[in-house]
């Protein structure tokens, strides 16, 4: 009777093993790395949940100190549980791959680190939040705005090669903003969650550049904390 929630990033091992005869390098863009998470995990643990990390061929361990912060992927995985807990999970924390199919199906919150194109993203799911990774402009020094991303392509960009013509250094999520948004999806579904001054008017407005508008679920949001840190990019 335990409550639990699940965590995973992808990584190149899986098709690495699994096809190993194909060159997969054209989307590693999506990859993230589980290190990151690890915060995230023990932080939402705290609040009297069992943390499960996931996938079925997965690169790095995951160290953690917390007795509730399980590497289920590693150790205990089987075809069967990933359904089951997928579909039961409190929510789970994520990036862009596959395995999210599986709360999105069962109508689990999903909460979407580390997303990468971010024009792109599944909104028809019930309940979501998502961050993305920031375009970091190598020869101006300067991180993209959201606006200049979607002008760019580069917001359904499908090739690694798409951000390396444009001298765009691709920069992954912080533990502190997967714990953030993490946590607002824990309060969300705990109903504690508070909101600030601006939060719809950056809602707005970020959703208005990705061109979706009104084509979402209205539960599909960004991290709040995300766009508090990050105002200047939604231009």
């Amino acid at each position: 009777d335990a409550s639990f929630f699940c965590f995973h990033c992808r990584d190149p091992k899986y098709l690495k093993e699994i096809q190993p005869e194909s060159n997969w390098g054209y989307h590693d863009y999506r990859d993230a790395d589980i290190a990151n998470y690890v915060a995230a995990a023990e932080r939402v643990a705290e609040r009297g949940h069992i943390a499960l990390r996931m996938g079925a061929v997965v690169g790095k361990p995951v160290h953690s100190t917390s007795r509730s912060v399980l590497d289920y992927a590693r150790n205990y995985r089987c075809d069967f549980m990933d359904i089951y807990l997928g579909a039961k999970c409190r929510f789970l924390l994520t990036c862009d791959t596959g395995i999210s199919i599986v709360p999105e199906v069962f109508k689990r919150p999903v909460v979407y680190a580390n997303f990468v194109p971010i024009a792109r993203p599944s909104t028809w799911v019930r309940d979501a939040l998502i961050i993305p990774k920031k375009l970091f402009l190598r020869n101006e020094e300067r991180l993209m705005t959201f606006s200049e991303i979607v002008d760019s392509g580069l917001g359904v960009a499908g090739d690694s090669s798409q951000f390396e013509e444009l001298g765009v250094e691709i920069r992954e999520n912080t533990p502190e903003e997967i714990t953030a948004v993490a946590i607002e999806m824990e309060d969300r579904i705990s109903g504690t969650w508070e909101y600030g001054g601006d939060d719809e008017k950056l809602q707005d407005e970020v959703w208005s550049i990705l061109g979706v508008g009104n084509r979402r679920s209205p539960g599909f949001r960004f991290g709040a904390q995300f766009l508090r840190d990050n105002a200047a990019l939604v231009s």
